[in-house]
C-alpha cells in the first residue's frame, strides 16, 4: 500500500454540472457547491472508500482577467489545458491510486497526478 496521497483526475469537458452529475452517479456521493476567494465556485464531496474529500471545478484560475492576462495563465493546472474540469482527490487513508471507488472514473477521466 501506498501512503495517502492526493490524485488530480481532469475531464475533457468543460461543462462542471455535467461531470458533477456524472460523479455523483458513479461514486454514490452528492456534492454541495462552494465558494473560494482563492479557487472560485468548486463542489464539495467526502467519499467513504477510499476515506477522501472530493473539490470539483473548473480548470480555470480564479484570479484570470481575460481583458488583462495573458489567455496562457487562465488554467488553475496550466499543465493539463485540455482538461476543462479536475477532480482533486485529497486520500485520508492509503491505497492505490485510482483504486476503490475511484476507479470507476476510468471510463470518464484520467488520472493526471499523485503527489
Amino acid at each position: 500500500m501506498s501512503e495517502a496521497s492526493v490524485e488530480l483526475w481532469g475531464f475533457l469537458y468543460e461543462d462542471v454540472e455535467r461531470v458533477r452529475e456524472e460523479i455523483e452517479r458513479l461514486l454514490g456521493v452528492t456534492f454541495r457547491l462552494h465558494e473560494s476567494a482563492s479557487i472560485g465556485p468548486y463542489y464539495f464531496a467526502p467519499l467513504s472508500e477510499p476515506e477522501s474529500d472530493l473539490i470539483l471545478r473548473p480548470n480555470l484560475d480564479a484570479g484570470f482577467d481575460e481583458d488583462v492576462d495573458d489567455p496562457d495563465d487562465a488554467f488553475a493546472e496550466p499543465d493539463f489545458p485540455d482538461f476543462g474540469v479536475l477532480l482533486y482527490v485529497e486520500r485520508k487513508t492509503e491505497g492505490k491510486p485510482g483504486g476503490g471507488k475511484l476507479s470507476a472514473l476510468g471510463a470518464t477521466a484520467q488520472l493526471l497526478l499523485v503527489e
